[in-house]
């Protein structure tokens, strides 16, 4: 039996507004949940998020955060800054800020021990594009985008996740099989507990993400090693997204987890 309670994130990229928030916030505050659920809305919409779900079980985080602290960094918003408007976690190195923005695991490693100083969750993306996929270099990312990113860091009483969203997958509508997922849940789970121990591993919750959607979500939440998911497109409908996580609500005993 599972003793990390299932983690479901909500990333809406560049998308959303006001009414999504309302319509969200809706839809959630009718409900109860054994689930950890979170929400990253862009920069702008945190506050409201927060300010909206302040009452609720529900978290606000965000999709990035600077390496910075402080200083001349002109559009950056630090660790702190985001605690202060109502942050709980954030998401860091996604495949599109890799590719699009050009991070790589050393900046990663930064924005983890940053996140982690200002007492937010940081919830670690990494993944395998097409090519290394098809070449059977997956697992020799993941031990890079593992070791780089999490080597030293100091995660001692502290909350921190691992999202494997394997880059082919992401929002092709091709999602890896669960069985593929729980074998690289199994080798991420093998990894944590050589970089910290096993202990600290059993506290870390591992999540999947790539083309989720309320189809798949029960058959992936059934892996053992498979501890939340990691929901884009799916989650800009709120309705959608409420399903996902009535589904791992579902399937979650009513047992006092470790989160």
């Amino acid at each position: 039996m599972k003793t990390r309670s299932p983690l479901i994130v909500a990333n809406w990229k560049l998308n959303g507004g006001t009414d999504l928030i309302c319509t969200s916030v809706a839809s959630f505050l009718r409900q109860k949940f054994r689930v950890q659920i979170g929400i990253a809305p862009p920069y702008v919409y945190i506050s409201n998020m927060a300010n909206f779900l302040r009452n609720s079980q529900i978290m606000v985080g965000s999709q990035n955060v600077s390496k910075f602290e402080s200083g001349a960094f002109t559009g950056e918003t630090s660790a702190q800054m985001l605690k202060e408007v109502g942050c709980q976690f954030c998401l860091i190195g996604h495949s599109e800020r890799r590719q699009v923005f050009l991070e790589n695991n050393a900046s990663c490693h930064t924005k983890v021990a940053s996140t982690l100083a200002a007492g937010l969750m940081p919830i670690i993306c990494i993944g395998e594009n097409a090519q290394q996929h098809e070449l059977g270099l997956t697992k020799h990312i993941l031990y890079r985008q593992l070791q780089e990113s999490l080597l030293g860091q100091n995660i001692k009483n502290k909350q921190i996740a691992i999202a494997y969203e394997p880059i082919w997958a992401i929002g092709s509508g091709k999602a890896a099989t669960p069985e593929s997922v729980q074998d690289v849940h199994e080798y991420i789970f093998n990894e944590l507990c050589t970089i910290f121990d096993e202990e600290s591993a059993k506290n870390i919750r591992i999540i999947y993400g790539g083309s989720v959607n309320k189809n798949n979500a029960a058959q992936l939440l059934a892996m053992p090693n498979v501890d939340g998911l990691l929901v884009g497109g799916a989650s800009l409908d709120p309705e959608h997204f409420s399903e996902i996580c009535a589904l791992a609500n579902q399937i979650t005993p009513e047992v006092e987890f470790n989160s």
